[in-house]
């Protein structure tokens, strides 16, 4: 089992906690990977056949069943490849995080499983709506709104997390029921691969560029006209991020992508740990830097104590 790079005595707590009201600023001392755009092609589709290596497991959120890749299959899938060596990396360290090098995308965290109960109970409507999902490792969350209509605009720091587990989710869960044919006849394939690029948009990299790069991405990339039209206000309605506040050195260039692409009435939902010990970050850390900023009105609109103690925020513009 992965875990994070930190020491937790056997009562559970940190040897050496970060405080909560420690204040950190970002710093040089990585080299974060460039943000890039990626596109579907042929060989995303072969997770629809039958015989394909890849191990699909469902979950049912209240009435919607979501289709993902088993994320043990998906990893060692990747460390299999030879085209990873910072993913293989983690592998080496046995860690779930290695800060600019691999982020934790091929698991599924906690709060993802809270994101998704809160979205399927919640009364937000989801269809036409443009969703971001940062951070998005399966892109469950995002996944369920697409299920009701959305367009979804997905993201992770690395590229073989998109590769081998984002782009595979999406397929299983857009495409529909076409087996093996999806694989073996280049009509049918070309028609799937047109109707990915008019529902959903892949990015990979930092998040210090990536606002940028979504706009050169949908300005330059071949989408349907009417798509292009829909997507002229590159901004989002609903802006969804599970367990990426866990490092504080990342809250200010978050905070402001997460200001720069959400509509004036949109909403951002966070689901994160209050604190997570031996890296520092967690909700009331980034909270008060949004406090500090002034602009945006934070609401926790769920609390779950098993464990860790975790939550999700509601975030708006103030009116």
């Amino acid at each position: 089992m992965f875990q994070f790079n930190f020491k937790v005595n056997t009562d559970g707590v940190n040897e050496s906690p970060v405080q909560p009201n420690e204040t950190k600023t970002e710093t040089t001392s990585h080299q974060w990977l460039p943000a890039e755009q990626h596109k579907i092609n042929t060989t995303h589709l072969t997770v629809l056949n039958a015989g394909t290596a890849a191990v699909v497991e469902d979950a049912t959120v209240g009435q919607t069943k979501i289709h993902y890749v088993n994320m043990k299959s998906a990893a060692e899938q990747v460390q299999q490849g030879g085209t990873s060596d910072v993913v293989s990396c983690a592998f080496l360290e046995h860690s779930d995080l290695v800060p600019a090098v691999y982020e934790g995308g091929l698991k599924i965290w906690e709060c993802t499983w809270d994101l998704l109960q809160f979205l399927a109970a919640s009364d937000l409507t989801f269809d036409g709506k443009r969703v971001l999902e940062l951070g998005c490792g399966a892109a469950l969350p995002a996944l369920y709104c697409a299920k009701q209509g959305s367009h979804i605009t997905l993201q992770d720091y690395n590229r073989e997390v998109i590769e081998k587990v984002t782009i595979p989710n999406v397929v299983l869960n857009l495409c529909g029921d076409h087996g093996e044919s999806a694989c073996l006849a280049p009509d049918v394939s070309s028609h799937l691969m047109a109707g990915l690029a008019s529902r959903a948009s892949f990015f990979s990299g930092d998040w210090g560029n990536l606002s940028e790069v979504f706009l050169s991405g949908y300005n330059k990339n071949n989408l349907p006209e009417e798509t292009r039209n829909a997507c002229q206000d590159e901004k989002f309605d609903l802006i969804l991020t599970s367990e990426t506040i866990y490092n504080p050195e990342c809250h200010l260039k978050l905070l402001h992508l997460l200001t720069s692409c959400l509509k004036e009435n949109g909403l951002i939902l966070l689901a994160a740990k209050a604190h997570y010990f031996g890296v520092g970050g967690g909700t009331r850390q980034f909270v008060d830097l949004m406090k500090q900023q002034g602009n945006l009105a934070v609401q926790t609109v769920t609390t779950t104590s098993d464990g860790l103690k975790r939550e999700i925020l509601k975030i708006e513009f103030k009116k």
